[in-house]
């Protein structure tokens, strides 16, 4: 899910910030993705010994092997 390589493709024009920078302004972060992987941890609670280390194995193995 996502854009393949999008991290690599960003590299060229990465600008790292300082925090404090920051201060007075407004910052958004799509945290859509962060939320769903929550829910699906959360039903995996009482079902799987340890959800969150199942969850990110399988995330792993799709990233290297695909759906």
């Amino acid at each position: 899910m996502g854009v393949t390589n999008l991290w690599q493709i960003l590299e060229p024009v990465r600008q790292p910030v300082n925090l404090s920078s920051l201060k007075g302004k407004t910052l958004a972060v799509d945290l859509s993705l962060w939320v769903c992987e929550a829910q699906t941890v959360k039903k995996m609670a009482g079902v799987v010994t340890k959800p969150h280390l199942r969850y990110g194995s399988s995330n792993c193995l799709s990233q290297q092997f695909g759906s």
